[in-house]
């Protein structure tokens, strides 16, 4: 679909959503052209009216856009959301690309963020399909997750959605971490924490995933998160690691 297009129904309902406004929209597809967004393809699952979009949260609506990037992601910021702009999201998205953390971001307005589009499967569906794959692929994917939530915690940015990450992880060729309009710098860090007790302990293939990696007492990890929490090292972490069988030697 043209943006030149989006002021006409029903695309001005996903441009403008929830309410339709065309002076609103002339100002939204103004920003579009700015980020050199050339056209919209209304994929996805979710649905507004008939149109399908990739995802619809409490801040935004998300769509796949033909850009001069390619095909990419496009945050579209809702008009009833509680807050102004995208700065402040974009701005915590950026840090998480600092250290190679997140899609990479390509350019953002007063209403939009653009960025890379990142096929493959939520971490909920891939928890599901363990089956297909090596133990050691499976062990590579989790270090990979673990160490991108460990990164953050260094880094002091707090994702924020990681207690529940099956709309905020993406497992493709690597995991990917998304969705930054929840995090913070002003708050204590709990992504590595929340990611192990979601995926080991209380996420519901939890007991699939200790068994396929011979982890028989859970208790054990708790105590290691607890001691995680207070030191926040990379001992503390390397412990956790190895109880979770994810390196070949325990550190004592």
């Amino acid at each position: 679909m043209g943006i030149d297009d989006l002021m006409k129904e029903p695309y001005v309902n996903v441009l403008c959503y929830p309410e339709p406004d065309l002076n609103v929209a002339i100002k939204r597809i103004n920003e579009l052209k700015l980020l050199k967004v050339n056209s919209i393809l209304f994929e996805g699952k979710t649905k507004i009216g008939r149109l399908g979009v990739v995802g619809k949260g409490c801040v935004s609506v998300v769509v796949k856009a033909l850009t001069d990037f390619g095909i990419s992601v496009l945050k579209i910021r809702r008009t009833d959301a509680n807050r102004i702009s995208m700065k402040r999201e974009a701005e915590m998205h950026l840090m998480a690309n600092s250290i190679g953390v997140g899609p990479k971001f390509f350019e953002s307005t007063e209403n939009f963020i653009l960025m890379e589009f990142i096929e493959g499967y939520s971490i909920l569906e891939w928890l599901k399909r363990l089956e297909e794959y090596s133990v050691n692929g499976t062990r590579k994917v989790l270090r990979e997750l673990l160490d991108q939530c460990f990164s953050l915690d260094k880094l002091g940015l707090d994702h924020g959605e990681l207690s529940d990450p099956k709309k905020h992880v993406i497992v493709s060729k690597k995991p990917v971490v998304i969705d930054f309009e929840s995090a913070s710098i002003s708050r204590k860090v709990s992504n590595l924490t929340k990611i192990i007790q979601y995926l080991f302990i209380g996420g519901p293939m939890a007991k699939k995933l200790r068994q396929l990696l011979g982890i028989e007492d859970e208790k054990i990890i708790i105590d290691l998160i607890k001691n995680y929490k207070k030191e926040m090292d990379w001992i503390s972490y390397l412990k956790l690691l190895s109880t979770l069988n994810l390196i070949p030697q325990s550190i004592d």
